[in-house]
């Protein structure tokens, strides 16, 4: 994946509740506000070239919308937590020296982050920077 000026590490379901509002109980409605989730992002992205995105949501692979895969990655965190594979991208992202920035309402992993080196970001700020 190419890199821009700066990655957004987004923390996928936590992300989409900020958002859009209460993450589904059914995987049908999940799969459905992760795909206009993602579907918006890729819009989104196409006005902050400077930008890319990888968005982590817990759980297996699922079908999601066809998007600019060289600016926006989805990665599922198969039996690991969405939390451990963001903290591992961060790590990773920061000693290639990327500028990085974690994208999620939870405290412990915005702490963890942090500590990693890594700035935070609330989903809905980060909505509004389009």
């Amino acid at each position: 994946m190419p890199r821009s000026s700066r990655t957004f590490v987004i923390d996928g379901a936590n992300a989409v509740y900020a958002v859009f509002g209460p993450w589904p109980e059914t995987l049908e409605e999940q799969n459905r506000c992760a795909s206009d989730f993602i579907s918006s992002l890729d819009e989104r992205l196409r006005l902050a070239p400077e930008f890319s995105i990888e968005v982590v949501f817990d759980g297996f692979h699922r079908a999601v919308p066809s998007v600019n895969r060289e600016r926006l990655r989805i990665i599922f965190s198969d039996e690991e937590t969405a939390d451990s594979v963001i903290l591992e991208r961060v790590r990773s992202l920061v000693y290639f020296k990327e500028k990085v920035t974690v994208v999620t309402r939870d405290r412990d992993l915005a702490n963890e982050a942090r500590r990693e080196n890594a700035k935070t970001l609330d989903p809905q700020k980060f909505w509004g920077m389009f």
